[in-house]
């Protein structure tokens, strides 16, 4: 078995795949969202190297939120929420996943490559996916389990083999 994790995880989408026409503009906008993601990882780590993880949060929520503005702006008739659950539920987004969530990933990318914090982000798919078949009852195929096993042994090789931890 060799070190190619991403192998397990285009099996987790394999049978949604489809050669037509149709899902050629789906495919080429996943596939530049996935350079673009890779992109924005070694940045982070590069930037990790020399500032604090707060300062590169404060960057990221900064420039993301300029970046959105127009999108929003364009696309919707109300740019904030106009009930209290509604700004709760913004709120709650925020702090779990942008300053937790993003803060403890930057956080680990002076200790860790971005190769391999992104291919432990790997493990997103597949808890959905079992978290979807546990709560909606979807089922999983046994092309999503050897998907899941081959993600999980990739995984294992990468974290066991040189390369994960940086050198100081």
């Amino acid at each position: 078995m060799t070190n190619q994790p991403w192998l397990g995880a285009s099996f987790i989408g394999i049978e949604d795949w489809q050669v037509a026409t149709d899902n050629f503009i789906g495919d080429a906008v996943a596939l530049l969202s996935a350079v673009l993601n890779a992109g924005h990882y070694l940045i982070r780590e590069k930037l990790r190297a020399k500032l604090p993880t707060a300062s590169i949060l404060r960057w990221y929520c900064l420039f993301g939120s300029l970046l959105v503005l127009p999108f929003a702006l364009i696309t919707e008739e109300k740019l904030f929420p106009s009930s209290v659950s509604g700004w709760l539920a913004v709120i709650s987004l925020g702090i779990l996943c942008s300053i937790i969530g993003q803060g403890i990933i930057t956080h680990y990318l002076k200790r860790l490559s971005a190769g391999f914090v992104t291919l432990f982000l790997l493990l997103e798919p597949l808890l959905t996916a079992i978290l979807a078949s546990l709560i909606f009852y979807e089922w999983l195929s046994p092309l999503n389990w050897l998907a899941f096993f081959l993600v999980l042994a990739g995984i294992y090789l990468a974290k066991s083999s040189q390369g994960t931890e940086k050198s100081t």
